[in-house]
């Protein structure tokens, strides 16, 4: 119990150590204006109001709805900050570019490449287990 106490300590002393909260943009979406507009306005109007909206009028041209881009931020806690360092990629990397980087790393790391050492086998297995953690961990973080 006493390490995860340790983790967390290192956890406090690296954020307070760099004087902020880090923040990642993690995803962007489309959002119609016109869909939003829709929700808000239709929700008071009475039955005749709608249908008396929904009839199509004379000489009016629709304007197609606009879109502008939403965009989502994320805290970046310095566990996921030793996740990307390990991994080789910076916060801007693409879904590509982290797999890509995995699929390297666990190559280069693989035991089965050190099967004559025992020593570099056993590190090798550990390093292994930290790049798949902090695969996951950088995974879990993006789609969610």
């Amino acid at each position: 119990m006493a390490t995860m106490y340790d983790r967390l300590g290192d956890l406090l002393s690296e954020t307070l150590e760099a004087g902020e909260v880090k923040f990642i943009k993690v995803e962007a979406k489309k959002v119609e204006e016109e869909t939003q507009r829709l929700n808000v306005e239709g929700k008071g109007k009475s039955q005749a109001e709608k249908k008396e909206e929904e009839r199509p009028k004379k000489n009016s041209s629709k304007a197609k709805p606009k879109a502008h881009n939403v965009f989502i931020y994320k805290t970046i806690t310095p566990e996921l900050e030793r996740a990307y360092r390990l991994l080789d990629i910076s916060f801007q990397s693409s879904l590509e570019e982290i797999k890509k980087s995995y699929k390297e790393k666990l190559k280069y790391y693989h035991p089965d490449r050190y099967e004559d050492n025992e020593v570099l086998k056993k590190v090798a297995t550990d390093k292994t287990r930290q790049i798949v953690a902090a695969y996951k961990m950088i995974n879990d973080f993006l789609e969610k």
